[in-house]
């Protein structure tokens, strides 16, 4: 027989998502001179982001120690960042080429290889511009501020409702920051939107083990909402490529169609996306993982 109130299931450890977040990290460090940096330097950026969602939710119960952290976490990726960028404008490109444009002849083979050859060749001389020792010490000391700072943290007393309280917010943060107009919404607001929602995504990785079916098919449909919105964003990044003086201006004319094309579509579908998503109220929200926590609890 089972006496007095049972705690809440328990979750991925904060701790271990700390570690694990980390060595992911580390991992993607020591890649980054190897043959392949393009991909080292995406993983890595995955893992800064994964490493400043976790430092916002902890915000409350740690304190401005994970400020300081996230904001350097954000410098580091920006230091690696531009590569990046000429990845971005290469799904981009790959994004516009997809067959089945309406009413708009496909780009030519010859126009999507010079094009995919001129952003290739900035990735390689971004790559071998950013990939200098400086910046991967300051990679190096950084992630061992991140470890040394977590070692201290108490993270085991961190009680659950902090957890959930702490993920409504987030969550009113980002359907704060919806769009009221998608057509007419500013780039820069999009983009603010989608850091949100980028946060929150990965934050709810703590909550899932309460009831994997349901909040797996949740985070789906985040996860597809970030999709698109990122999408959207690598058509807004191309698009200033084409501008006048930029690397690809002499092809304004020819990719513009395309570019405003895919970016409705993207629009569109994230506007869909993101009216279920955060259909729910921040309160209604909070109230529903805490309804979860305890029917596991009890079925457990």
């Amino acid at each position: 027989m089972m006496h007095g109130p049972q705690p809440p299931p328990a979750v991925h450890p904060l701790r271990q998502i700390a570690d694990d977040t980390l060595a992911m990290a580390r991992a993607a460090q020591d890649k980054l001179t190897g043959e392949n940096p393009s991909t080292a330097i995406h993983e890595l950026r995955v893992a800064l982001k994964r490493w400043r969602a976790l430092l916002r939710l902890l915000e409350d119960s740690i304190g401005d120690e994970t400020v300081t952290l996230r904001h350097e976490a954000r410098l580091l990726a920006r230091e690696f960042g531009q590569s990046r960028d000429a990845q971005t404008a290469l799904d981009a490109l790959a994004d516009i080429a997809k067959p089945g444009q309406a009413e708009m002849p496909p780009l030519s083979d010859r126009t999507r290889a010079t094009l995919t050859q001129r952003l290739e060749d900035a990735r390689g001389a971004a790559e071998a511009e950013r990939l200098h020792a400086q910046a991967l010490r300051h990679l190096r000391e950084g992630l061992d501020r991140a470890s040394a700072c977590t070692m201290s943290w108490r993270l085991e007393q961190i009680p659950f409702d902090e957890i959930v309280g702490a993920l409504a917010r987030s969550y009113r943060r980002a359907r704060r920051r919806l769009p009221r107009d998608w057509n007419g919404a500013d780039p820069e607001d999009i983009h603010d939107f989608r850091k949100a929602v980028v946060a929150f995504r990965y934050q709810l990785d703590l909550i899932a083990p309460l009831w994997p079916k349901v909040w797996n098919s949740f985070i789906g449909e985040v996860q597809k909402l970030r999709t698109q919105l990122g999408r959207s964003n690598d058509l807004v990044a191309f698009s200033l490529l084409i501008q006048p003086n930029q690397p690809l201006a002499r092809w304004r004319s020819r990719l513009t169609p395309y570019i405003e094309t895919r970016q409705q579509f993207h629009r569109g579908r994230a506007q869909a996306l993101a009216a279920r998503v955060f259909a729910e109220t921040p309160r209604s929200f909070r109230n529903r993982v805490r309804a979860m926590a305890k029917a596991a609890a009890n079925s457990g």
